[in-house]
């Protein structure tokens, strides 16, 4: 996987590149290269890891990072698992012990510190591979989503002393329906019912229905049966997943990137296929999803992976890049009926250009809709940094809120739609 973010506050997006040995920092250059890091920035972490994602846990001004690693395997530990046919097929996640992930503290200097154990972190083992920061108790400091496959989920609540505290399952977020771990695979997180917090949908194995947990403030409640995503999403396998306003209504769409993980599953599964159609899953302003095949290419029927979101020719249209595994990306580029759109550029006093968890609360007619720059999110890539708001036929937003997080809030009136607005925080007074 791939974590995006400007760890050194210079104005240029780097690269963390999560991989099996030992991961990589790529510093951005801005020239068009990248400069490898890691050993100079003490950033380098060895093992099994799937994912990355920075956020700025401790409110210093810099961006720390959180790997997260899968299993415990490795060449001389490999163990051949057939399938229905005596070939080699994949293995169940449960044949390997789930791995232990790394906590990176940023010390503003261009190095970094593990600071696992005085976190809280030290020695909680999970099978990570969706990863998502924000503030998911409104309590101003950024919390921890890591989805875990056939691992029970962790949510790190921020203390705000440095450490954090697992309540995933205080929370009713480790676990679906059956109160099983679940294949925890990919992470959406959006205010999808415009409550004003945070909800977040994790894709799953086929026979699991991608769950939706609605958060309710002080706990999450499993909404997937009253969304239609139980029928939707049961005979699927998902992995790259976002909430995106797909037609510029103003309303958090749904996208899921699907294909099986073993090639022969048909042979004892018929109703299931290795290469599977990605779906979009439109929100129709009731709390309800409808998938809508006809929205995606026939044709576009791969053993999909990672997807990552942003408009790609800047037309206000958010556009899907979609990964595959043995085979090339799709460009899912957006044709919906324009309508009217803002996107915001942001960038933090101290020049970050990817300045997560700030918050942005637009009022467009009387009604109020909030977005936020998320660390992380899908699966094995990140997105866009952009603020993207569909306006539909209104013509600018009345009142737009930027909730900083130094705690400046940047209020601008009469924001006149379809342009893309850069916004730097002012220098604290």
């Amino acid at each position: 996987g791939v974590a995006a973010g400007d760890y050194d506050n210079d104005g240029d997006v780097d690269l963390y590149v999560a991989c099996y040995g030992r991961s990589r920092l790529l510093r951005n250059r801005g020239d068009g290269t990248f400069e490898d890091v890691t050993s100079a920035a003490r950033a380098g972490v060895n093992g099994f890891a799937t994912g990355a994602v920075w956020f700025d846990y401790n409110d210093d001004g810099y961006l720390d990072l959180y790997v997260g690693r899968y299993c415990e395997w490795s060449v001389a530990t490999d163990i051949p698992c057939p399938g229905p046919n005596g070939k080699r097929d994949v293995c169940s996640p449960n044949t390997y012990r789930p791995a232990t992930h790394v906590f990176l503290r940023n010390n503003g200097d261009g190095t970094f510190t593990d600071v696992t154990r005085e976190a809280g972190m030290a020695g909680r083992r999970g099978r990570a591979l969706g990863l998502a920061a924000a503030d998911f108790d409104r309590d101003g400091r950024l919390d921890l989503f890591v989805a875990n496959d056939l691992s029970a989920n962790f949510l790190y609540r921020n203390r705000g002393d440095g450490s954090f505290e697992e309540v995933a399952t205080q929370r009713n977020a480790a676990y679906g329906l059956t109160g099983r771990a679940q294949a925890n695979m990919g992470l959406a997180v959006g205010d999808y019912d415009e409550d004003g917090d945070l909800d977040v949908l994790v894709t799953t194995f086929s026979n699991e229905p991608y769950t939706l947990y609605r958060n309710d403030g002080d706990y999450f409640t499993d909404v997937t049966g009253t969304t239609g995503l139980f029928q939707a999403t049961l005979p699927y396998l998902g992995f790259g997943t976002g909430f995106f306003d797909a037609r510029n209504l103003g309303r958090l769409d749904l996208f899921c990137a699907n294909g099986h993980v073993s090639p022969f599953i048909h042979l004892t599964h018929e109703e299931y296929t290795y290469r599977q159609r990605n779906q979009l899953l439109l929100n129709d302003g009731t709390g309800r999803f409808v998938d809508v095949p006809e929205a995606l290419p026939k044709e576009n029927v791969r053993v999909h992976r990672g997807a990552c979101f942003g408009d790609i020719d800047n037309d206000g249209r958010i556009d899907i890049l979609v990964t595959a595994s043995d085979d090339r990306p799709t460009l899912l580029r957006n044709e919906s009926t324009p309508l009217n759109w803002l996107l915001v550029q942001l960038k933090d006093a101290r020049g970050c250009a990817t300045p997560v968890g700030t918050r942005c609360v637009a009022t467009i007619g009387g009604k109020t809709r909030m977005r936020v720059l998320l660390g992380g999110g899908s699966y094995a890539g990140d997105s866009d940094p952009r603020i993207h708001f569909g306006l539909g036929a209104a013509r600018q937003v009345d009142r737009l809120e930027i909730h900083w997080r130094s705690g400046q809030v940047q209020v601008l009136t009469n924001v006149p739609a379809n342009q893309i607005l850069t916004v730097v925080e002012p220098s604290p007074r």
